[in-house]
């Protein structure tokens, strides 16, 4: 096999714009991609800054992907400031947590989608 990474994980979001703003204003992600869509709808793409794996953020009306709740994690190497940061920017961040993996907490997005954010541990490092 020849797969070197996940390329992108998709969102269905109500709001492209609002959605958009949350993951670059907020969380300081790179808007990578934002177009219109043969179908009319939108192709939002975000990521962290330098990040393999991107976001989709998409149009629920037009690809038909059932909304509702998702769950996905992204690891720090400062949590403490990540969450200050959070915080500053308006955004309700659960306290961190010990984990037998390292320290850990999670918030929500303006979708309902849950973020966990991980300093992992020695033993929660996985490797590449």
């Amino acid at each position: 096999m020849t797969i070197t990474h996940v390329q992108f994980l998709t969102l269905p979001v109500a709001d492209h714009a609002r959605a958009r703003d949350f993951y670059v204003g907020k969380l300081g992600f790179d808007a990578l991609v934002d177009r219109r869509t043969p179908e009319g709808g939108r192709f939002v793409m975000v990521a962290p800054k330098g990040a393999q794996t991107g976001v989709v953020l998409t149009d629920q009306q037009v690809t038909g992907i059932e909304p509702g709740p998702r769950h996905f994690q992204l690891q720090t190497t400062g949590l403490d400031a990540d969450v200050a940061a959070l915080r500053a920017a308006g955004v309700e961040v659960d306290d961190p947590q010990e984990r037998p993996w390292g320290r850990a907490t999670s918030f929500t997005d303006l979708d309902g989608h849950t973020l966990g954010l991980l300093q992992p541990s020695d033993f929660g490092n996985v490797p590449n």
